[in-house]
């Protein structure tokens, strides 16, 4: 039990989200559904994620134990030692490594990106240096998005790009509210997270511009995406958008409104993603809009219809 607290399961649930949405934007009209594939991305997603909460609770051991937020985690309390966390990060990311290289050297490329992004650039490099660290270490979300579309198709469509920068945005919004709700606990352990270092005033802009983009991405690809019903999408995701870009405005000037919005900002996540898939599951794209990796030949090999070959028969006679 302990060692699944420390993984942080609801960020795991949350990544592979993430991952099989790409998955399914890829799968849609190609032919029966991908179960094998959509499992392979969610174990190595899942694996991939508690193999980085490992290594990044390890480096972040001496700040979370100043933190009254972080100070019950089981490392800090020694329900884990640092040798039992290191051995299974090590389990987590070879396994996780393992299962993204079967679905293809893109899909694990991407998945590589995006561990190194989370545990190198974000927690080992930028956390403690600058305020602008968890921009900078936001590509985990959409590269786990992209790696999930692509262990089906490629090359990437263009509405995959977008909703995957609105991920990568989404990370950063997410993170600074939660910085803003957990203010004291930040200034206890010095690290510069933007809600403590900027002024409410420079923080509002960050919040309202990163909101007002994520908005304009998620709206931009369900646009690109189409499929029935698709203005209605449209007009659910952008409300929802007007809704976060309005909490971004007013959480820096009333902070007791960060724990509530920290909520509905992962909501909006699972609504627009929800939203993304509903409109490509409703579409049938033409297998030449991209190379079907995992079983594209099994799906072009499909029989032709009776009728269509007593049509072809007539004619060439």
């Amino acid at each position: 039990m302990s060692l699944l607290a420390f993984v942080k399961p609801h960020i795991d649930v949350t990544f592979v989200l993430v991952g099989v949405t790409g998955t399914l934007l890829a799968w849609h009209g190609a032919g029966s559904p991908p179960v094998p594939t959509v499992a392979l991305v969610a174990g190595s997603v899942a694996l991939l994620s508690a193999g980085a909460e490992c290594w990044t609770n390890i480096h972040d051991l001496d700040i979370d134990a100043l933190m009254p937020r972080t100070a019950g985690r089981p490392l800090v309390t020694g329900q884990i030692s640092v040798r039992e966390a290191a051995l299974f990060g090590s389990a987590c990311t070879a396994g996780g490594l393992a299962l993204a290289a079967a679905l293809g050297p893109i899909p694990l490329l991407f998945l590589a990106v995006a561990l190194i992004n989370n545990v190198v650039v974000y927690s080992m490099i930028t956390k403690r240096a600058t305020p602008w660290s968890i921009v900078m270490g936001s590509a985990v979300a959409p590269f786990t998005l992209w790696a999930g579309y692509a262990a089906i198709r490629v090359p990437i469509q263009p509405a995959v790009w977008l909703l995957g920068g609105m991920t990568g945005v989404w990370v950063f919004v997410h993170i600074w509210v939660i910085a803003l709700r957990y203010r004291d606990d930040y200034a206890l352990a010095r690290v510069p997270m933007a809600p403590l270092v900027w002024t409410k005033a420079r923080l509002t802009w960050a919040l309202a511009a990163s909101a007002l983009a994520m908005g304009v991405l998620a709206v931009g690809a369900v646009l690109d995406l189409g499929g029935l019903g698709h203005w209605t999408a449209v007009l659910i995701v952008g409300l929802a958008s007007v809704v976060i870009l309005g909490g971004a405005v007013l959480v820096p000037t009333r902070e007791r409104l960060a724990g509530p919005l920290v909520h509905v900002i992962t909501v909006y996540l699972v609504l627009v993603l929800g939203v993304a898939v509903g409109c490509a599951l409703s579409v049938t794209p033409p297998h030449s809009a991209g190379r079907d990796v995992s079983y594209g030949t099994r799906a072009q090999a499909r029989p032709r219809p009776a009728r269509l070959e007593e049509t072809t028969r007539r004619y060439s006679s």
